[in-house]
């Protein structure tokens, strides 16, 4: 059974649950990347929710302040809010039905906000929370390396600037006139850009990033950790076999990213099975 919810004080957080039979099991959440609301990119998360479902799991999509359904705008968005956003909604969830365990299944930039809510929330409930890792950046290039000077220094006195300006172009399809630098940066995030040109991005979330150590922090958990990425994206392969020891890698044939072809993302979904079952 299945139910359209809003979360938080205001009431601003939009999600979607499947309801577990029993009364304490484990619960799976869903964690999207940057720019991407839980239905989007090839229906991901949706086609994993109703998989899991057919096997009698609770499931909880939600869509940060900001993205998709949810209220705000994407500009007004950062990793701590999508972190925040994600300790307010297990909190009530929680509440509701304690589970064994958690894990919170999180693409790209979903991944770092996935293992940074696992970290806090376990050691704040002692529940434990088991992060799965699709595609997560454990290497990002600094802003000054992909944005001009120029650029960077309008970003930082507006607070925040339209998508399309940061990253120009139009061919979302073959890529021809989008400078490949910038192009894999917000890739790396889980952004796509058909869905984020016409929204702002926060230079808040640019200083985070820019901060951000992924290696140290993919590496903070006791228990093992799932990371899941395409056999073509040769970096996160090297990275995760040479300094995530504690991490199970899963590879997706043929592909870079899940979302380059239909099979690759059964795939995800099958391997996030086995996981969770």
């Amino acid at each position: 059974m299945w139910e359209q919810r809003r979360f938080g004080a205001d009431q601003a957080i939009f999600a979607v649950i499947e309801h577990p039979e029993a009364a304490r099991t484990d619960l799976i959440v869903t964690l999207s990347g940057l720019g991407q609301a839980m239905s989007e990119k090839n229906y991901l998360f949706s086609n994993l929710r109703k998989r899991l479902a057919s096997k009698q799991k609770w499931v909880l999509q939600f869509d940060y302040r900001g993205h998709g359904d949810s209220a705000g705008e994407l500009g007004d968005a950062s990793l701590a809010t999508m972190v925040s956003d994600t300790l307010e909604v297990l909190a009530t969830v929680t509440k509701e039905h304690e589970p064994q365990r958690i894990f919170l299944v999180g693409n790209a930039l979903g991944a770092v906000v996935a293992q940074t809510v696992s970290l806090e929330w376990e050691q704040h409930s002692g529940i434990l929370c088991c992060p799965i890792l699709i595609s997560p950046p454990l290497s990002l290039a600094h802003s000054s390396e992909v944005f001009p000077d120029a650029i960077r220094k309008q970003w930082r006195e507006e607070g925040s600037m339209d998508s399309q300006l940061l990253i120009p172009g139009y061919d979302y399809y073959t890529l021809s006139d989008f400078n490949m630098e910038q192009y894999r940066y917000v890739t790396k995030l889980g952004a796509h850009l058909l869905y984020l040109h016409g929204q702002c991005i926060g230079y808040s979330l640019l200083e985070e990033l820019d901060k951000l150590d992924p290696l140290r922090l993919f590496s903070q958990n006791e228990q093992r950790i799932n990371l899941i990425c395409g056999e073509d994206d040769k970096e996160t392969i090297e990275l995760a076999l040479n300094y995530l020891p504690n991490a199970t890698l899963h590879q997706l044939s043929g592909v870079a990213y899940y979302h380059q072809h239909p099979a690759a993302m059964d795939n995800l979904i099958d391997i996030i099975e086995t996981i969770v079952v």
